[in-house]
């Protein structure tokens, strides 16, 4: 089987690795060709090589590229020889560690994916280049970049996220930076006394702020977004059982048009946190982000808010998303997203403990409520929010991301050719619709056969947050599966 692997991050190391087990034993052979041009082979945006002070958002114990031995990571790092003698060749599970040294686990599971492969007889290709088109005849599909043309029987895509989206349209402007990666890049052209503005409170926003007061910087730092709401901070990860959120239960909900309404999903997730004793009010008022993260590090045994929401992602979020009509799913966005988001993608609490420092010095304000940013005549900016106005920002970094779904300006070409061409679909909500059954796009004109498949961030129009690790390495297996079973179709 011929497999065109489009984008070369993360996700095509958990598909790398899902196929090999998937095969195991098995006369089956497999011809892959990753396409990647950029330079980010295994890594991805997300960990390439940057500053220690980036952490992966998960305990070390619970990152891995196969969702069934979560530890794969952490025993990996325990063997690896570049660390022995060093605290990571004893980190615990619960521990936190940056960014690029996930990606070396990355790289080093690819190398010897690749080794497995080969020793197996299949072959393990990278095309240095960007995939441009895609067409398709009864025969086989054809993928085109740069160089040439290549011919498949698969194809899956592996796009990864976007950059940031300028929404103030700063671009060009002296002292705007559209993308704060890599912070080992970027940082270091900021003055160490300027003000500095950074759009976006999400985990990227984070990465900004934290980045900047590892690195000695000296002036006031200001963080803003529509809602001003930071990131929520990962407690210890506690069971927790569900009682009105089960596919039992939502099922029980759906109506008898096959569709479960947004008031009736809010009413299941509301009875669920109401019953783990969580105050609905406390998420929805209008606190200060000091308050927040300090009450948020008094609960690092345990926060039954982040445990509930932490086993409804893990347990109801595909039943109760994929049962819900897009202009419902458009409402959830748009009215819960922005407070949820916090609580199912927290921070590491020694993250936290940084920023609330700078908060208390003074030297880290939070704002919400974003109108506009603006640049001035002679340099420098302005913010207008709910706060007033804000002058003499030097420096802006762009930390946003609008919505879901969003796979950058590089992969447009190659998605406008597949929706061009009937060969995939445009989710209204972002990214490609998806048969969530297969993870295979869907076309103008059906096939009786897929062979058009996507992983992570480009499928959470229909899966909902599909770009963690989890759900990458969960969904690996969903497309392998439905691969095997196709393998002998004669297409």
């Amino acid at each position: 089987m011929r497999v065109a692997v489009i984008g070369g991050g993360a996700a095509a190391v958990s598909l790398l690795d899902s196929l090999l087990r998937r095969f195991e034993g098995e006369e089956m052979r497999c011809d892959l060709t990753v396409y990647e041009g950029s330079a980010n082979l295994a890594t991805g945006r997300a960990y390439r090589p940057d500053l220690d002070c980036a952490l992966v958002n998960r305990e070390a114990g619970y990152m891995s590229v196969r969702c069934a031995e979560r530890d794969h990571f952490l025993r990996w790092l325990h063997r690896e020889p570049r660390y022995r003698g060093t605290p990571y060749a004893s980190q615990p599970v619960d521990s936190y560690v940056p960014r690029r040294v996930y990606g070396e686990y990355l790289t080093s599971h690819l190398e010897s994916g690749r080794a497995e492969a080969e020793r197996r007889g299949w072959t393990v290709g990278v095309v240095p280049e960007f995939a441009v088109e895609a067409k398709a005849t009864a025969a086989d599909v054809m993928i085109r970049s740069a160089g040439g043309v290549s011919h498949f029987d698969r194809v899956v895509l592996c796009l990864g996220t976007g950059e940031p989206t300028d929404p103030y349209g700063l671009t060009g402007t002296p002292g705007f930076h559209p993308d704060p990666y890599p912070l080992r890049s970027v940082l270091p052209e900021i003055a160490a006394d300027a003000h500095v503005l950074v759009l976006g409170t999400g985990l990227s926003g984070v990465d900004v702020a934290l980045g900047l007061l590892r690195s000695g910087h000296r002036g006031p730092i200001t963080m803003t977004s529509r809602h001003g709401l930071l990131p929520g901070v990962r407690a210890t990860q506690s069971p927790f059982q569900l009682r009105h959120t089960t596919p039992e239960a939502v099922r029980r909900r759906v109506g008898p048009d096959g569709a479960l309404r947004i008031r009736d999903a809010w009413r299941l997730l509301r009875d669920e946190l109401i019953a783990a004793g969580v105050d609905l009010r406390a998420l929805a008022a209008d606190r200060p982000a000091a308050e927040r993260l300090r009450e948020d590090l008094s609960q690092l045994d345990y926060n039954a808010c982040h445990a509930a929401v932490a086993a409804m992602m893990h347990q109801a979020r595909e039943p109760i998303w994929c049962a819900m009509p897009d202009a419902d799913r458009r409402l959830f966005l748009s009215r819960f997203h922005p407070f949820g988001k916090p609580l199912y993608n927290p921070m590491p609490p020694p993250t936290a403990r940084a920023l609330l420092d700078a908060m208390d010095s003074g030297q880290l304000t939070v704002r919400s409520r974003t109108a506009g940013v603006t640049a001035r005549a002679g340099g420098g900016f302005t913010l207008e929010d709910g706060g007033g106005r804000l002058t003499g920002v030097a420096t802006v970094v762009d930390a946003t991301r609008s919505g879901l779904a969003g796979t950058g300006t590089r992969a447009e070409p190659f998605v406008d050719s597949l929706t061009g061409s009937g060969l995939a679909v445009r989710n209204p909500l972002g990214g490609m619709r998806i048969d969530v059954a297969t993870n295979a796009l869907r076309a103008t004109l059906p096939e009786d056969v897929p062979r058009f498949f996507a992983l992570g961030d480009i499928t959470s129009g229909d899966l909902f947050y599909a770009g963690s690790m989890y759900m990458i390495n969960a969904r690996a297996e969903v497309i392998t599966g439905t691969l095997a079973r196709t393998a002998n179709s004669g297409r």
